[in-house]
């Protein structure tokens, strides 16, 4: 309870902050590399607040990255390049990928990583919303713009698992979907953000990127601990989301002090 008190102060506080920086423009833009984070596009299911996240906000999001930033996959966005990247990516294979957000990527020509919960392919969520089924991603699996990750079996905290059980979320689930789909699964992602080192270990061992956590990606950056922003949410959140002066007021909360020179 009191860490959902606490996460909800720092949404109003990271709100509030968007509205001032929108108003004075005095934030530096980010000039380092970015993956964010998605759930559902033209719907509400899995986003901040389960706030709706129509398709025109996402257009728009990507209309203004595009003038910003480089569009790669998520690899990619570990390397540096000539000027910001940044990685697009999708939790929880809900429909509403293929139908919403899909055909909005192909606009922007922007790779996307869509990771699946390999026991609830074809099923529903808790509030009825559908995920994609077998043939819908056999056909993402297809499509040269679109690479399919692992978001274990059940979307368990993997933090509050012993070293069998995680194994079966992390390794049992990988398997799962390499033998019905036919195809490599080098991609996870931890559920709820949540990990432990025996879980970071199995990722490790099992796959080779995996995100979790927040902030913006730096040189240092492990591939089995890759950092993304919630995109999810207006504009102008995201925008100072992806400002130095965000980046280091996050590593200060963290207690990594506030210079983030460092990781550029």
């Amino acid at each position: 309870m009191f860490g959902d008190v606490l996460a909800a102060a720092k949404r109003v506080a990271w709100r509030g902050c968007a509205k001032a920086d929108a108003r004075a423009k005095v934030c530096t833009p980010a000039t380092r590399n970015a993956v964010l984070m998605y759930h559902s596009v033209g719907g509400r299911e899995g986003n901040t607040d389960g706030r709706r996240f129509s398709t025109a906000a996402f257009r728009d999001q990507l209309a203004w990255l595009d003038t910003r930033y480089d569009f790669v996959d998520l690899p990619t966005v570990l390397e540096a390049g000539t000027s910001p990247r940044v990685a697009l990516t999708f939790d929880d294979g809900y429909r509403n990928f293929r139908a919403d957000a899909l055909p909005i990527l192909r606009e922007f020509d922007a790779p996307a990583t869509v990771f699946v919960i390999a026991d609830r392919i074809g099923g529903r969520s808790g509030h009825g919303v559908p995920y994609l089924d077998a043939e819908e991603i056999d056909g993402l699996l297809a499509d040269d713009l679109v690479t399919v990750g692992n978001h274990t079996r059940t979307h368990a905290h993997l933090d509050r698992l012993d070293p069998d059980a995680i194994h079966e979320e992390v390794s049992g689930a990988r398997d799962a979907l390499e033998a019905r789909f036919g195809c490599d699964v080098t991609r996870f992602c931890y559920p709820y953000g949540d990990h432990s080192p025996a879980a970071v270990d199995a990722v490790r061992a099992s796959h080779d990127y995996a995100t979790a956590g927040e902030g913006l990606v730096g040189r240092q950056t492990d591939p089995a601990l890759i950092p993304r922003i919630d995109g999810g949410r207006p504009l102008s959140v995201v925008r100072w989301e992806l400002t130095e002066t965000a980046e280091r007021l996050r590593r200060a909360v963290r207690g990594e002090g506030l210079s983030a020179r460092a990781e550029t």
